[in-house]
């Protein structure tokens, strides 16, 4: 039966990711929330497999996805970046992080369970993405809630993220257009252009068509592939010499986010084709995993608060960073790309860039994304950890 299990895991992502191909509503709702729903399923069906297995598999491909997806990164990227564009992102990160705090020792002083934790896994997201949620969740969350808790941020990122990114594209694109500068700018003019952004993140993240079929290059992403499974086994080393025991995931999550984006700089490894879609993959396998081991009714009494705690500090962080744009007199296209990318991650840039009329920001939007990918796991582990130490009593 575990074998049957982990082949689940491991081949049920490729259907869900050949339905969404095929079936427009389901390429709506996301692969990742798909997962996270069929896992679900799954976990209420009475299979006699052993929910620790999928746990500890979904703890194991976290880990390896985590450096997959940081090794494409080019930091020679970021000096194309104008510097609006840069202060306009530092500003997203500066209302994330007050946001996120002020937010959870409210919550936590009202009896909030896991808000320094949840503190810390808005911070990943708001600044990269999901995969920082999930990163940051496995390194801060007690193994006996990590599923439960992270699959109901999941559901409510699905709900508060779809609402949001609506608003950014019909309602909020007026308030940005007021903007100083934005008035007598022509929708598309190219001005401040950058050169064509050809990072990982600029195609689809599930595109497994383009990555090289030839033996050289199949060869090469077994080699990341390897040398990732290596940062994992060094992060397993230091998580048992600090702790004496493999029960948490921090100092793992932490040894292979630094080491992943250590990878980054060397050419080899980085201009290797395929390992952000790998480590796409291994997400959504890590999605399946994990809500494979939920418990449904810890699910159910956990996802109410959690959707309440993200609605606030999201609405808090597109109003705080909108505030500090003005302020700092950000252009409107600039200010509201710097918020999406941290909000949502780079395959989210293109369609509101379009739709304000702003394409030349596409490649400095992706850039900034793929930067907060990159970031996202210090500054959630970091904040969760300060506000985990500063106010234990939450």
């Amino acid at each position: 039966m575990v074998i049957l299990e982990l082949l689940i895991i491991l081949v049920f992502p490729a259907v869900i990711l050949w339905l969404t191909s095929r079936i427009p509503l389901l390429q709506n709702i996301g692969a990742i929330a798909l997962c996270y729903l069929c896992g679900f399923l799954f976990s209420l069906m009475p299979m006699p497999y052993d929910k620790n297995i999928s746990r500890l598999a979904a703890s194991v491909i976290v880990a390896v996805a985590i450096p997959l997806m940081l090794f494409g990164f080019d930091p020679g990227k970021v000096r194309f970046l104008a510097k609006d564009m840069i202060k306009g992102f530092s500003l997203q990160i500066a209302a994330v992080i007050a946001c996120t705090s002020v937010i959870a020792v409210i919550a936590g002083r009202t009896g909030f369970v896991y808000a320094p934790q949840l503190a810390g896994m808005a911070t990943g997201l708001y600044t990269g993405g999901t995969p920082n949620l999930i990163a940051v969740g496995s390194a801060l969350l007690p193994d006996s809630a990590s599923a439960e808790v992270i699959t109901a941020a999941n559901a409510a990122d699905l709900i508060v993220g779809g609402i949001f990114f609506f608003l950014a594209l019909t309602v909020l694109r007026p308030v940005y257009r007021r903007f100083p500068g934005e008035k007598k700018r022509l929708p598309g003019t190219e001005q401040g252009r950058v050169p064509a952004c050809q990072d990982i993140a600029a195609t689809n993240e599930y595109d497994y068509q383009s990555i090289p079929k030839d033996r050289r290059s199949i060869l090469r992403l077994i080699a990341v592939f390897l040398l990732a499974a290596v940062f994992l086994a060094a992060g397993a080393g230091l998580e048992l010499l600090i702790n004496g025991n493999l029960d948490g995931s921090l100092y793992i999550i932490i040894t292979v986010s630094v080491l992943g984006t250590a990878g980054s700089f060397i050419r080899p490894v980085r201009e290797t084709k395929g390992s952000y879609q790998v480590g796409q993959y291994m997400t959504l396998m890590f999605s399946l995993g994990l809500s494979m081991s939920i418990d449904f009714s810890t699910l159910v009494s956990t996802i109410m608060p959690i959707l309440l705690f993200l609605g606030c500090v999201q609405t808090a962080c597109v109003l705080v960073h909108l505030l500090l744009c003005k302020i700092f007199r950000i252009d409107g296209g600039t200010a509201l790309i710097t918020n999406i990318a941290g909000m949502y991650g780079p395959p989210f840039i293109s369609p509101v860039a379009e739709a304000f009329g702003r394409r030349e920001l596409i490649s400095p939007g992706i850039i900034c994304a793929v930067v907060g990918l990159v970031i996202g796991n210090f500054l959630g582990i970091g904040i969760g950890s300060i506000l985990l130490s500063l106010l234990p009593g939450i």
